[in-house]
């Protein structure tokens, strides 16, 4: 016989998976399968998703860089909501973060400094050389976990793999460049046709 499957089903056997892992958390995916429980991993990720599971249960998320990025998604979300745009969030398979004002594309990197050659630098992976984007946002973190730059890069300028920028780089002609959403989005609307 089928289960049939309902929010509090699912929350009933999440919290029974919590105590046989032993977690103060929220199970990842991966520690769902190992224990056998894929049935439930795909209920999780077809619903609230493993977010919103946590926050429905009041439980904190695994540290990773995936929660690192969903953080960085956060902050600019609600910057760029302050500052008038309507914003999207796609989903983790999507090959950008944000979609802004409907039509403007934008991938989110964040990156903490670290020692390359004696010198301190940020790395964003950027990953592929034909950008899937029209702006990338590059946060840049400084020791202590706080933004020391933000970036606002039409893709056409970043066709490369890894972003890597020294405190001065050519790059901080980009600082803060929100303008550049203005003028995606204005394009955009005149191409399709709306004011």
């Amino acid at each position: 016989m089928r289960r049939r499957w309902t929010d509090e089903l699912i929350e009933s056997e999440l919290l029974k998976c919590i105590e046989t892992l032993q977690l103060k958390r929220m199970p990842t995916g991966n520690e769902l399968k190992l224990i056998g429980r894929n049935d439930l991993h795909l209920k999780i990720s077809r619903t609230k998703k493993y977010r919103g599971w946590a926050e429905h249960l009041g439980l904190p998320l695994k540290a990773s860089c995936t929660l690192d990025g969903q953080l960085c998604e956060d902050y600019v979300e609600k910057l760029l909501i302050e500052k008038g745009h309507t914003v999207e969030r796609m989903s983790t398979k999507y090959p950008y973060d944000l979609l802004v004002n409907g039509t403007v594309k934008i991938d989110v990197k964040m990156a903490a400094p670290y020692i390359l050659r004696g010198s301190r630098v940020h790395a964003f992976g950027i990953s592929k050389e034909s950008p899937t984007c029209d702006i990338y946002i590059c946060l840049a973190y400084d020791e202590f976990g706080e933004l020391e730059r933000l970036l606002i890069i039409p893709s056409h300028f970043l066709k490369i793999k890894t972003l890597c920028i020294g405190r001065t780089s050519k790059y901080n002609e980009y600082l803060d460049k929100w303008e550049y959403i203005d003028q995606y989005t204005s394009f955009y609307n005149s191409v399709i046709g709306f004011d």
